[in-house]
């Protein structure tokens, strides 16, 4: 499942405007819950996505990771490497 967190606008290398939207997802095994998240941009005509499923337990972390993901404008294609980045520091 996901919810909507917040949404960032991008100017990209060749001017042209990106639209970035993340997004919470969790989901449910054996009774605990895992958060996550995705990041969707959409440029011109075209869209990419990445998501990282059960990054922690807590949504209150997981409301502070996206929150710095949003800040520093993080897009698909550095997601993956950005939340190994998080999860070795803490």
């Amino acid at each position: 499942m996901r919810e909507y967190f917040d949404a960032r606008s991008i100017r990209c290398d060749d001017g042209r405007t990106a639209e970035l939207i993340y997004y919470l997802t969790w989901e449910e095994a054996d009774g605990c819950i895992g958060y996550g998240a995705e990041v969707i941009m959409h440029r011109g005509g075209t869209r990419d996505s990445a998501s990282v499923p059960n990054i922690t337990t807590s949504k209150i972390r997981m409301g502070e990771i996206l929150t710095l993901l949003c800040r520093n404008t993080v897009t698909p294609c550095t997601l993956c490497e950005i939340i190994a980045e998080q999860m070795h520091n803490f």
